[in-house]
């Protein structure tokens, strides 16, 4: 949930960030992630829900709201802004997000990509989708499309993701077209560099690449889609907009 607050209209508004909208008409569509919630996850994902139980709910928040940290910690380093672990007696990371954002910090000093647009929303009426790109960057003389990843498990409805990201930036950006697309993972459990040079990667993290054409693999999303429109006919985001404050006039 977004949370803007209007300071002129005294409104404080609630976004459902699971859809974005179109600054062509006023509709609504769903992001890429809310799309690929039907994909299956997996029978080890099932098991590891069935053996956390009933506290399952609070850990994938807890993974969520870790993430989510570790994200907006790297687009605060791409934009040359310090990253503190701690400020005055504040602890900002756990230590394993603080790990995690070093991982990255070393896999950007290490193979310096160039970056060419992060943390960028994309909105498309063609294929009523949106979505928040992490990276898009270049490495050598190759366009990367990059998501960062802090789960335990590299899934295939991430390749999904990126294929669809991929299809959407190219629509948006036609004359810098995605080369290849992947995942940097920071929990990877690698031991360091690769000794071939032909993966990227470095002591628990790796830039995952998905080796399948992304456009390929943008048709199993188009299956998949079709799956979440027939169980989400008349989707509509749950926004709400409540007043900041009140008095009480005697």
């Amino acid at each position: 949930m977004k949370i803007i607050h209007n300071e002129i209209d005294k409104q404080i508004n609630f976004l459902d960030e699971r859809f974005y909208q179109s600054e062509n008409s006023a509709e609504f569509y769903p992001s890429v992630t809310t799309v690929l919630d039907v994909y299956p996850k997996g029978a080890g994902f099932i098991q590891w829900l069935k053996d956390l139980g009933n506290n399952a709910d609070d850990v994938v928040k807890r993974a969520a709201e870790s993430g989510s940290k570790v994200h907006n910690a790297i687009d605060q380093y791409l934009q040359g802004n310090t990253i503190e672990w701690q400020t005055k007696s504040n602890i900002n990371y756990t230590l394993e997000e603080w790990l995690m954002i070093l991982k990255f910090v070393e896999f950007f000093g290490t193979h310096k990509p160039k970056v060419i647009a992060n943390e960028l929303q994309l909105v498309s009426d063609k294929l009523k989708l949106g979505g928040t790109i992490d990276l898009v960057c270049m490495i050598g003389d190759k366009i990367w499309l990059i998501d960062y990843k802090t789960s335990n498990a590299i899934h295939t409805s991430y390749e999904l993701q990126m294929a669809a990201y991929a299809v959407m930036w190219n629509e948006a950006y036609p004359n810098q077209k995605i080369d290849k697309t992947g995942v940097m993972w920071l929990k990877a459990n690698t031991r360091g560099e690769d000794k071939t040079l032909k993966k990227i990667q470095g002591k628990g993290w790796q830039l995952k690449e998905f080796e399948r054409d992304y456009l390929k693999a943008y048709k199993l999303f188009e299956h998949t889609r079709a799956i979440w429109d027939e169980e989400n006919p008349t989707y509509t985001p749950k926004n709400k907009i409540y007043p900041s404050e009140v008095t009480l006039k005697l």
